[in-house]
Order: structure tokens, then sequence, then C-alpha cells
């Protein structure tokens, strides 16, 4: 059956790459209908060789859409009750801005199953993209050796940001590399070259809310809310695209003569023991639908643990390909 569709937020950077795969898709798509801020509102944006104006936040209707995807960060009181009370379903990238009990946390290889119970009025939620690529590339080690305790660092890129962020990074290489002082904007201090230790807006516990949504949320996609974490996160001058890398303790010493085996069989995964290249995230992560894992290694004798480090596609993989997937599963079990 054809569907009615809309988009909140076609300008973000997941935005805009959820209306590129939805373009692509299979999906019958009767009208498709684009809302962002008043200040953007009234842009002609192509879908399907047909121009559609967007429409202002404060025009969208609830009760017309049957799928509502929700890209936008900043969204009115008046605009989250009405997704609430939204009769169709509801795909929200900041789960964040709802109570526990009004938002499930989706990650469709790893829970999907799940969403065909599913209450209605719930919002599904999409993890944040580095909970994503720490969950896929830990899920069949979990399930082989039980993680009792992960450190996780996160190299995050600019694009974490938003487009502001691309855009300061941009900017301030080109105005280095021409031999220009880099008039350091969105991130309070230069980007370009340069590591900042802080990801996000820093809470009263010390984490910032990046650093927070990782501890909270991955538990939650992996199903064991006992899951000890420490997570840490460092602004990289990348572009786009999440590197992982974690230290796990776990109950069972990891069999490296069984890994391969075990992370061919997982869910959006990409891993090759054997290779003799070093995967990187530019090159090979980038554009991908898996999650990258690579320098997987056993913890020192006599020691239950492991090492690896993941990679992904933030806007791609970490974002609006979940986002598809989430309702691709929601689709086949209504």
């Amino acid at each position: 059956m054809p569907l009615k569709i809309a988009l909140l937020g076609p300008a973000t950077l997941a935005g805009e790459k959820l209306l590129e795969l939805l373009d692509e898709s299979t999906l019958e798509i009767d009208t498709l209908t684009l809302f962002e801020p008043e200040e953007q509102a009234g842009r002609s944006l192509m879908f399907r060789g047909h121009a559609h104006r967007t429409r202002p936040l404060e025009a969208f209707d609830a009760s017309s859409p049957q799928l509502t995807f929700v890209c936008e960060a900043e969204l009115g009181s008046e605009l989250k009750q009405a997704l609430l009370a939204a009769p169709g379903r509801v795909v929200d990238l900041y789960p964040q801005r709802y109570e526990a009990d009004q938002v499930f946390l989706a990650l469709p290889e790893l829970n999907g199953d799940e969403l065909a119970s599913l209450d209605p009025g719930r919002v599904i939620g999409i993890p944040n993209s580095a909970t994503i690529a720490a969950a896929l590339a830990l899920a069949p080690l979990h399930h082989a050796c039980e993680i009792l305790k992960a450190n996780l660092m996160l190299l995050s890129p600019v694009s974490s940001a938003g487009r502001p962020g691309v855009e300061a990074l941009a900017s301030e290489t080109a105005r280095l590399l021409n031999g220009r002082d880099p008039e350091s904007g969105h991130f309070g201090q230069q980007i370009a070259f340069n590591l900042i230790p802080q990801v996000g807006t820093l809470l009263d516990s010390g984490y910032t809310d990046i650093e927070a949504a990782v501890r909270s949320q991955l538990p939650q996609v992996l199903g064991d809310e006992g899951l000890e974490l420490e997570v840490s996160a460092v602004q990289v001058p990348v572009f786009y695209g999440d590197m992982v890398v974690i230290q796990a303790e776990t109950r069972l010493p990891l069999n490296m003569d069984d890994v391969q085996t075990l992370m061919d069989k997982a869910p959006g995964v990409r891993f090759d023991q054997h290779s003799k290249r070093v995967p990187g995230l530019v090159t090979d992560a980038i554009g991908l639908d898996q999650v990258v894992v690579a320098r997987l290694r056993p913890a020192e004798e006599g020691e239950a643990g492991f090492a690896l480090h993941a990679m992904s596609d933030d806007l791609g993989r970490g974002s609006a390909l979940t986002v598809l997937g989430a309702a691709k599963r929601l689709l086949a079990q209504d």
C-alpha cells in the first residue's frame, strides 16, 4: 500500500541522507511532505523526479502521515506532544527528548523483532551513531563470552555537531592551508589539525551529553542493563565517520579460532581476521552499510577479555540507514 510519509529536518545532514535513501528505496510512497524551521521553509527539494516545497515545522499535522521521520534536533514542546499523539508510526533520531516509557530504542539487527509487539503510540528512537557502531561490533562477542565491563573511546567527526561543525572544519582547513589565521568558530577553538577532549555539552556529572547517551543506550540495545561502561569522547578533525576503540572484560575468554565464523554470522558487521591490510575509516567504512571491525585481539594470557576498533558511516549506517531499517521492519509487521 502506498505510504504517506513526513520528514522533519530534510536540511540536516542525516535528513539529507535519509531523503537520498528514500529516493533510492523500493518503498511505495504516495505522498512525501517535508518540514523544517521557518527560516528554511519554502525551499524546493527533488524527490523521485518531482519538486517538493518544504513547509514550516509549525504546519506539521501529525494526524496525516502513516510514517513520520524526525531528523530535527530542536523541536518545540507542542510538536513533541503531537508526535507522541500521532496515530501513525514515528521514528526519531533524538530519543533523549522523550521519557523512557514514551520511546523504544531500536536497532533492527539486534531488537527488530520486538517492534511487532510495540504499543502503537510509542515512538521508535534511533540510538546515537557511536552507540550503533559499538553495539553491532560487540553483540556477537557479548553473546559468545559475556561482556562484564567495557571502556569505550569515541573518536567523533565534526558531523556530530551538524552542518556548522562540517563548515567550521572546511573553513579553518582552507584558511590554514593558505597561511591565514583559522578564525575558530563553532567549536570555540580551532578544530582543523587539532583534537578537542570534549564532544557535545558538558553535564553536571562530568560526562558530555554524547558520552552519557552511549552509556545509557548501549546496555539497552545489547539487552544487558547490568553492563558496566566507561565512555570518553574526543572531537577529531574528520568530516564524517565514527571510530570507537573498545577494551572489554568478559566472563569467558575469547576463542580466536571461532572469531571469524562468529563475526561472519553477525548482522551489520564486516571483519576479516586474516587481512594483511588495515582498514581505514574514510577508505573502508564511509558509504558502507556495515560496521567495520579491525584489530580484534584477545586480552593478555590469563585474562578474559578483548580489544577492538569499530568504524562506521555516522550519517548512513549510524543514522539514516538504521531509520529506514526500523521503518521497513515496522511496515512488514503492520
